[in-house]
């Protein structure tokens, strides 16, 4: 089964890849240095280390948090957590206000399930953030992307009523 990102920003993906890869190349150099200098007898810096290493772990989970679909279902990527949910618990899709930036005037893309409970995706918008591709979405490209749910939620209903 093979996931793809629903609303890849290439901007965001990039500046966490780049912390990523920072993150690890100091992680290695203060590494380095501390072995060094326990050979040596001297003070190692393994807490830095650790410090390096959590930096590197946020920055790859926040490169990989998004919004993923594939023929079983929507799984949503977060910094600390991963949920998938079936297409036979989605009900539907619809774009609301975001919980969060109601000041920036933002909405977002929430998948209703069938059990009534709604959750907010990755996918959004705010009408007062400038239209910046890679960076932040336009009020188009989220209609587009509801329309792309909608209609993989309607073609799973098919193929599961067809077997």
């Amino acid at each position: 089964m093979k996931w793809r990102r629903v609303a890849p920003r290439w901007a965001f993906m990039g500046l966490m890849g780049c912390l990523a890869v920072l993150g690890a190349l100091f992680a290695l150099i203060v590494a380095v240095d501390s072995l060094q200098k326990a050979t040596a007898g001297g003070q190692t810096h393994g807490f830095a280390v650790v410090i390096l290493l959590a930096w590197t772990t946020a920055a790859v989970r926040l490169f990989r948090a998004d919004l993923y679909v594939s023929t079983e279902g929507i799984r949503k990527r977060t910094l600390l957590r991963q949920r998938t949910w079936s297409w036979a618990a989605i009900q539907d899709f619809t774009i609301k206000p975001m919980a969060g930036l109601r000041l920036l005037g933002g909405y977002a893309i929430w998948i209703r399930l069938h059990d009534g409970s709604e959750i907010e995706t990755s996918v959004h918008y705010a009408e007062s953030l400038p239209e910046v591709r890679g960076m932040f979405m336009s009020e188009a490209e989220a209609h587009e992307i509801l329309r792309q749910l909608q209609g993989a939620l309607a073609r799973s209903r098919a193929a599961s009523q067809a077997r």
